[in-house]
């Protein structure tokens, strides 16, 4: 199994058909094979894991070639030291497992690893399905003994999660997630966007800081992951070095939340560093916006990529 050493760029993949005028701006997302996602995103997050049905267990299955080829496609990605996870859930994937599922969800997890060669797990659980039927217990508990199994056999299985950044607050629904896998997951990616004027009150600027200020994105970002990182302000704690914030690609991949400016997210990273407090990554929603088109035609030509790659890995340049 794969697991990068240091930053991590991660990228979410699409397993749909790419489509016409998808986005939030009416552009048009781009359909890829694996091996044409650019080579420094170097976590690929398969989207999505999910029921097919209510009750049943949720799987993964590669909507456009065979297992085989999926297989072979993950297994270049990881000669090149490139985890690709599946992500379980979507904003619209209602999963509601119960106790009595633990042992076939587990099983099931092994057995895509199994076919498809996947290095770990991110759990994208949105809206109901956070707390429906016995997720909450069910899935930690699960990714627990599939963690353990791995590491019997010197494997490191990846355990990731991307949740909206107002769930992570005592109280509020990842909670139990975060604490359920302690010691066991890997990173974070808190989703900082689609969430509107909902942000964090900083007593340093006397004023309630949201993620749809733009002006101010770069002091929203840096005081969210040293919230995060320090468990204050409300939030709880994750770790710097398991902290990997969320960005939109571009303004067709959500609603809100786009950075505008890249050198918001240079500074808030910066400042971070020289805080001792440096963060593990980037992650975006998604490759296949990144490689999409606005409205008009235009190819967004992996903007996401050129822009922020070269801030988390050295001697990586921008290119065309």
């Amino acid at each position: 199994m794969i697991n990068p050493e240091d930053k991590v760029l991660v990228g979410y993949w699409h397993n749909w058909p790419a489509g016409n005028k998808d986005g939030y701006q009416q552009g048009s997302s781009a359909a890829m094979d694996l091996t044409d996602i650019r080579k420094e995103y170097n976590v690929i997050d398969a989207s999505f894991m999910k029921s097919e049905g209510n009750g049943t267990i949720p799987t993964f299955k590669p909507y456009n070639m065979t297992d085989a080829k999926f297989r072979d496609q993950i297994g270049k990605l990881n000669q090149e030291g490139r985890a690709v996870i599946m992500a379980l859930g979507g904003a619209d994937a209602h999963i509601e497992l119960k106790k009595a599922d633990k042992a076939a969800f587990v099983a099931e997890i092994i057995r895509m690893v199994d076919v498809y060669g996947f290095d770990g797990l991110d759990i994208d659980l949105e809206q109901s399905a956070i707390t429906a039927g016995d997720n909450e217990t069910v899935i930690p508990e699960a990714l627990r003994e599939v963690k353990d199994h791995y590491k019997a056999q010197n494997k490191n299985f990846l355990i990731t999660m991307a949740p909206e950044f107002p769930y992570l607050k005592p109280g509020a629904a990842y909670e139990a997630y975060i604490k359920g896998l302690d010691g066991y997951y890997d990173w974070i990616n808190p989703q900082l966007y689609n969430q509107s004027g909902d942000g964090l009150w900083v007593d340093e600027l006397n004023m309630w800081l949201t993620q749809s200020n733009n002006d101010l994105k770069a002091e929203f970002l840096y005081y969210m992951a040293d919230s995060l990182s320090k468990g204050t302000r409300g939030f709880l704690k994750i770790p710097a070095n398991k902290l990997v914030l969320g960005l939109p690609t571009n303004n067709d991949a959500a609603a809100t939340g786009y950075v505008i400016n890249p050198l918001h997210v240079k500074t808030a990273m910066d400042r971070l560093a020289t805080e001792g407090n440096p963060i593990k990554g980037l992650m975006t929603w998604s490759v296949n916006w990144d490689a999409g088109k606005d409205k008009d035609g235009k190819a967004y030509n992996w903007e996401f990529v050129n822009r922020y790659a070269p801030m988390l890995f050295k001697n990586t340049q921008a290119t065309n």
